[in-house]
């Protein structure tokens, strides 16, 4: 029997998520918002704003995994509007894909990169 070649399957994040970086005029802050969690962080500068996302979502992630619970992690997804302007910030500006550093040890998976976020930042 032919010896099976590692599915492309297997080198695809299993959890992608996707991150809005803006600009809050109103209340003079950056925002960064998960579009599949809704999990929501402010800070002074964009990033920060992407750091404390990302740490955020590890924190979120591996919560969710170790207690065999995804659906809690995207129960809550942001509103649709937040959604169509990832799109829009996305097209126009790109996104910035990263990886969240989680090791397969504490999470008990086989692989350790689990977690893709891309972030699309828009403009200040």
């Amino acid at each position: 029997m032919p010896m099976m070649e590692r599915s492309t399957a297997l080198h695809e994040p299993f959890i992608p998520l996707r991150v809005l970086v803006e600009y809050d005029q109103k209340y003079k802050f950056f925002v960064a918002h998960c579009l599949e969690t809704g999990n929501v962080v402010t800070a002074n500068d964009a990033d920060t704003a992407e750091e404390m996302i990302k740490e955020l979502l590890g924190d979120e992630v591996a919560y969710a995994i170790s207690h065999d619970n995804l659906k809690n992690l995207i129960s809550s997804p942001a509103p649709m509007d937040v959604w169509k302007r990832w799109i829009a910030t996305a097209t126009r500006n790109g996104v910035k894909p990263f990886r969240l550093e989680m090791t397969a040890h504490e999470l008990k998976l086989d692989e350790p990169e689990i977690v893709e976020v891309k972030v699309a930042r828009a403009a200040a």
